[in-house]
């Protein structure tokens, strides 16, 4: 994608455009840089910005399955099935996730899958595609837990 495909596809003005280009100009003169600067700070507009957090537990049996989830959120191993594995039985760790994050393990872990998804669909990736990867059932099942957590479907999060 060369450069004006680029900023026709993020809704980039013409004119900003052009002070974009006429600012990389480095032999410009101090003066008249700060009033092109100053028409590029005019032409900017501000965008929302939605965080999603997921804090990671404290107990160090939930963290090995947080730490693990970080790495692979598309895991959907249940809380009874990672017991064995950490060394603690399902009911502990839920109550170790409530504890240490403020949220059932679910919720934790449809956080940690959309702070995965982000980067994706910010990088041009289909819902369908990020859906899969970070391990919901259908991309309609993806849109609606991002639409529960950001307020918006992913479509209108990263839109121009």
């Amino acid at each position: 994608m060369d450069r004006g495909e680029w900023f026709a596809r993020h809704g980039v003005s013409p004119l900003l455009r052009e002070l974009i280009s006429y600012l990389s100009d480095d032999t410009l003169d101090p003066a008249p840089r700060e009033r092109a600067e100053a028409v590029v700070l005019d032409q900017l507009r501000p965008v929302s910005v939605a965080t999603v957090q997921a804090p990671m537990p404290r107990d160090p049996r939930a963290r090995r399955v947080a730490e693990a989830l970080r790495a692979d959120p598309s895991d959907g191993r249940t809380l009874a099935e990672w017991g064995p594995r950490v060394g603690a039985s399902g009911r502990t760790l839920a109550r170790a996730f409530v504890a240490d994050t403020g949220m059932p393990y679910g919720q934790w872990r449809t956080r940690i899958r959309l702070q995965a998804a982000m980067p994706l669909l910010a990088g041009g990736a289909t819902v369908a595609a990020v859906a899969a990867r970070v391990g919901h059932a259908s991309p309609s099942a993806f849109v609606a837990a991002f639409r529960r957590a950001v307020g918006v479907p992913p479509g209108a999060y990263f839109a121009p």
